[in-house]
């Protein structure tokens, strides 16, 4: 017969050793009906269906009679139902329940914003190479073969997918512009105070030779090509290429990072290009930390990371933070490890929601999913892309691509 590990029992079900002690006490008085497993001198509680049945019951039962020493109530702030739309609250809410995580794109409203804004400005200013100045860098390498792959078009279109600060892309529009065939900048953002930020740096380099369009979308579910469809449907539509950019890792964040490959892919035509930066898997890049503001200033938990948590009002004294590198599922990631048992109680306007957290219950805040060149080529091809030119940094830390729509190969009569 085989039987729980004492320690298997705390992690599933959330307990103190002391409660799995007090399990066993109950059964061998004959208060409780657990069937045990004896071994030498120690007692386990044995593995049956009949056990793991009693064992949720009992653990359920705990929990409604937790003091308010290790179960906390925690409501969020005002500034919370501010910034978030009903829709963005629910789908915290379903990922906390359902996966555990808060997704990473509701880091970057507001302060959260400005947080980023600051941490790019830092990883600018660095020798080093970082996804920053990686991207930078490539796309000043690769500005030939770009213009080279958009010479038979008049005007282009930049759609820029998650903005951030616009940084770099900075010369490439300066590029369009200098040779007079920029003809709209489209940002596309989650967070309205981003494509604020991207605005004011954009109007401080170029002035009004950009006109600026923002617009507000998740990218990984919402398409833009309706934003192109009076550029499609025009007599010189042939002369127009769309050129979408997709820089700093996004889709890695992600559950699914083919999500927002396949959106893209359905946004665009057979004439676009998409233009992709990410860092390689590398032994360097699996312990690449530092979100910090301030170089060399090291937070237990970075602002991009417990600005959400704040506004959730989970007080840091709930929680231990893990960072580290799961080799199994190359992911590396940063979460939040409960302290004490806590329910997140969402009021607004008419509805009423909870979130009840056990102790031992994880929290991501941040995943990069790690893959070779080779993996990420290949996930482009899956999403029907064809690789036209790819490079790296030379140290290695940094990877850009340019891929076109694949076309579909011709029926035969």
């Amino acid at each position: 017969m085989q039987y729980f590990k004492h320690s298997e029992l705390t992690d599933q079900y959330h307990v103190s050793l002391k409660t799995v002690h007090n399990w066993i006490d109950a059964a061998k008085q004959g208060k409780v009906a657990l069937n045990l497993y004896r071994t030498k001198n120690r007692t386990y509680i044995a593995n049956t269906p009949e056990n793991t049945i009693l064992l949720t019951q009992l653990a359920e039962k705990g929990k409604k009679y937790r003091n308010t020493l290790h179960h906390k109530v925690v409501k969020p702030s005002k500034e919370f139902y501010d910034i978030y739309s009903r829709r963005q609250i629910l789908d915290i809410i379903t990922n906390l329940k359902v996966h555990g995580e808060i997704p990473r794109q509701y880091n970057y409203m507001q302060d959260g914003a400005r947080n980023w804004d600051n941490w790019l400005r830092r990883l600018a200013k660095e020798e080093s190479t970082n996804i920053l100045n990686g991207t930078v860098e490539l796309l000043h390498t690769n500005m030939d073969a770009i213009e080279r792959l958009l010479a038979d078009s008049e005007k282009i279109n930049v759609i820029d997918l998650g903005v951030g600060n616009a940084y770099p892309i900075k010369e490439l529009l300066g590029q369009l512009i200098s040779r007079n065939i920029l003809h709209r900048y489209i940002a596309i953002d989650i967070s309205p105070s981003m494509l604020a930020i991207a605005k004011k740096n954009i109007s401080m380099w170029y002035g009004d030779k950009v006109k600026f369009e923002g617009y507000v979308r998740d990218m990984s579910h919402e398409k833009f090509d309706d934003l192109l469809v009076d550029d499609m449907l025009r007599k010189d539509a042939d002369d127009t290429i769309n050129l979408v950019l997709l820089l700093g890792l996004t889709p890695a964040n992600l559950r699914s990072p083919q999500d927002v490959l396949k959106v893209a892919h359905s946004s665009m035509g057979n004439r676009d290009l998409l233009v992709y930066s990410a860092k390689p898997d590398t032994d360097a890049s699996r312990g690449y930390f530092d979100f910090s503001p301030t170089s060399g200033v090291k937070t237990t938990l970075s602002p991009n990371h417990q600005y959400i948590l704040d506004l959730l009002n989970i007080d840091e004294s709930f929680y231990d933070v893990e960072m580290g590198f799961d080799f199994i599922k190359r992911m590396r990631y940063v979460r939040i490890k409960l302290k004490t048992a806590i329910t997140i109680d969402f009021n607004f306007e008419d509805l009423q929601r909870s979130v009840a957290l056990e102790k031992g219950d994880t929290i991501l805040l941040l995943r990069v999913w790690h893959q070779t060149t080779l993996e990420t080529i290949s996930d482009f091809e899956k999403a029907g892309f064809t690789m036209l030119q790819s490079s790296l940094t030379k140290d290695r830390k940094a990877f850009l691509s340019i891929s076109g729509v694949e076309s579909k190969p011709a029926l035969e009569p």
